[in-house]
């Protein structure tokens, strides 16, 4: 038997932060209610992935970004 994969909708809201002096594009990523990840964007070409408060990985787009919050999320729940 083998189980059915079910549609998950990830949604992806940005806002404007203030770090360092900095003003910083955060992009959070929720299933639900609950936070799986943020994605920080730094300089070009470079994302920051913070996953439970700690940065996980550095990576060099958006999209390799949200697909390891999302990699994990699916490792870890």
């Amino acid at each position: 038997m083998s189980k059915k994969n079910k549609d998950i909708e990830v949604k992806i809201e940005e806002t404007e932060k203030k770090i360092n002096g900095e003003t910083i594009t955060v992009s959070t990523l929720t299933i639900g209610k609950k936070e799986i990840g943020q994605v920080l964007a730094q300089e070009a070409k470079k994302f920051a992935v913070v996953i439970d408060g700690r940065n996980e990985a550095t990576v060099k787009t958006l999209d390799e970004a949200i697909e390891y919050v999302i990699r994990q999320w699916n490792l870890n729940d």
